[in-house]
């Protein structure tokens, strides 16, 4: 179970960004304390300039002290500006940082970690934090330090006034300050932290839904799943309400409290002028303090509160970013030279997290360079953990997977997947063009290259055909295309890579009959020459391979070429063909 994260976690995330930009955070802190003095100095200023108007002084001396009052004022404001100007690209530059951090990151996980994570709670997680990080820096920064600035300094010249006071108003901040802290950490940032959270689970439904919108309308479950929206809406707005009615709780209490602390200031200026120690101006620069004190103040337990709810909502980020990368430096990793293509499983372990019954005990076989292997079995058998295991998706409870006899399990990812090329039973499209897409293996291909690649593929005339042709956005994960055009774009991207290792995962599941034909040449043409390895259901398509591997349950249990399996009495893979007649396997 993790830890949970503390205020302090936060902070030290945030810092680690503000360490980047020491000289700038330097500069801003000392323009804030600057300013912020000057602030405190105000009341003073005034107090002697209508000193000097009762004491009926020259015009040249009230002159004076007029333009002393204006030109701090003038001055303090001033710099207040430039600090923001400089602070601005202080924090865009953070913003920037911790998005980019946490995108990276995220392609640095394992897939487990994909498999049991809504990707709308990974999108609102990094959203948020861009939010909340600003929040964070600006109530911290800015408004808390020059608080802690102005009340020092504001303690400090009323006790040149007045001595006890200043020091009962100091007494009197602490309780102040304490409870208001008290009613933030203890009873309004909490609920903040569960709204947070449900926030997170909102979003997640939200993606969830969207997502599966086809679905829902195919099935008319329409009033199914608004309901259910309408039911997390709901809780989220009982969770948002108890949050805002505590936060309301809090700044009336406070509220209360400075009430106190203006009876304290005006009260004991009203008692030094009664005792003949205290003058009108005096009482102009109490009354001028508080204003200043209590403005502080009464943001100060807002910018608590914002300090807090904002740290609760980087929780999710920094928790991202905890999550341990798929390896720890793939860069540091010895690169694999993959050019033949051999493949070797040596006494391959392999349990899924969560499970306890093996997929893989024991898995031993060698794929020669070049070879075009097909793998059939029942659903669940183990054909894509192999495929899987390969390409280093899962780690292995033990054994060894070599390629030209190197040890992928120790090598760098980045070189092992740059030696594959990929074509998934549905394949996944990135909302960019189709020229883009087919160049997304290689991106430096030039445009008659991937017009080579679609001819291949069979897809160039579909994309001709087309009123913008290879600039035509395909739309989100492709939707704009069908589930054949998408297979096919897929098949041009692993031709135009070029790479020594294919997978093909069901490659022409979504092609109909008269399309599958077709596109057979095209899939001799990118096994040829390179190591191929083809999950099929569709047996007619794999009756050319070199060599058939069967599995179940985990094991090879037959393998051969098609004409040696069929002849097999009582064979798993004959039954499997008896079955299908150019159809698929059956359960």
């Amino acid at each position: 179970m993790k830890k949970p994260l503390t205020f302090m976690d936060v902070l030290g995330f945030a810092a680690g960004y503000w360490r980047r930009q020491p000289i700038k955070l330097a500069i801003v802190m000392v323009m804030l304390a600057t300013a912020s003095g000057l602030e405190t100095y105000l009341p003073t200023a005034l107090s002697n300039f209508l000193g000097a108007i009762r004491e009926h002084q020259t015009h040249h001396t009230i002159v004076i002290y007029l333009i002393i009052f204006l030109v701090v004022y003038a001055a303090q404001t001033l710099i207040f500006g430039a600090t923001y100007v400089i602070y601005n690209v202080f924090e865009t530059r953070n913003f920037q940082a911790l998005v980019n951090d946490a995108f990276a990151h995220v392609y640095r996980l394992s897939e487990p970690f994909f498999i049991n994570t809504f990707s709308g709670s990974i999108i609102s997680r990094i959203n948020r934090a861009r939010q909340k990080i600003e929040a964070f820096e600006d109530r911290l920064i800015i408004d808390v330090f020059a608080t802690v600035i102005v009340l020092i300094g504001s303690m400090a010249f009323l006790a040149i006034h007045f001595f006890m006071l200043a020091l009962l108003i100091i007494v009197y901040m602490v309780i102040l300050i304490t409870i208001s802290a008290y009613f933030v950490f203890r009873i309004s940032g909490p609920a903040q932290g569960i709204y947070a959270n449900a926030q997170d689970a909102f979003v997640a439904h939200l993606a969830d839904s969207i997502g599966g919108i086809t679905t829902t309308k195919a099935y008319a479950r329409e009033e199914f799943e608004i309901k259910n929206f309408f039911d997390v809406t709901s809780k989220l707005q009982i969770k948002n309400l108890f949050a805002y009615q505590l936060s309301n709780l809090a700044g009336f209490v406070q509220r209360v409290l400075l009430s106190g602390m203006l009876v304290i200031l005006l009260g004991g200026g009203t008692w030094y002028l009664f005792q003949g120690t205290a003058t009108a101006e005096d009482m102009a620069y109490l009354a001028f303090a508080y204003t200043i004190m209590q403005s502080y103040i009464q943001r100060l337990s807002n910018n608590i509160k914002d300090i807090l709810t904002s740290s609760y909502d980087l929780h999710a980020v920094i928790d991202l970013m905890r999550e341990p990368p798929e390896v720890a430096d793939d860069s540091a990793r010895p690169k694999l030279a993959i050019t033949k293509g051999e493949i070797t499983f040596d006494k391959v372990g392999f349990t899924y997290p969560g499970k306890t019954t093996p997929m893989f005990d024991g898995l031993s076989v060698t794929i020669r360079s070049g070879e075009r292997i097909a793998l059939v079995g029942h659903s669940g058998s183990g054909k894509t953990t192999f495929v899987r295991l390969l390409q280093c998706l899962y780690p292995l409870s033990n054994g060894i997977i070599r390629i030209d006899g190197q040890d992928v399990i120790t090598a760098s990812r980045h070189s092992l997947r740059s030696a594959i090329a990929l074509v998934p039973q549905d394949p996944i499209l990135f909302h960019r063009t189709l020229a883009d897409n087919i160049a997304y293996g290689k991106p430096d291909a030039d445009r008659d290259e991937i017009k080579s690649a679609a001819y291949q593929a069979h897809i160039a005339e579909f994309i001709e055909s087309l009123p913008h042709k290879y600039e035509t956005l395909v739309g989100e994960r492709g939707i704009k295309l069908s589930g054949g055009e998408r297979q096919r774009i897929a098949i041009a991207r692993a031709i135009l890579a070029n790479r020594p290792i294919l997978i093909l995962d069901e490659a022409t599941s979504s092609l109909d009959s008269a399309s599958e034909k077709a596109i057979q040449d095209a899939l001799h043409t990118l096994t040829h020459g390179r190591t191929s390895i083809m999950i099929a259901h569709r047996l007619s398509t794999i009756v050319d391979a070199d060599r058939i591997l069967v599995f179940d349950h985990g094991r090879i249990v037959e393998e051969g070429r098609h004409e040696d399996l069929i002849a097999r009495d009582n064979g798993i893979y004959a039954g499997f063909f008896k079955l299908q007649s150019g159809g698929f396997i059956v359960d």
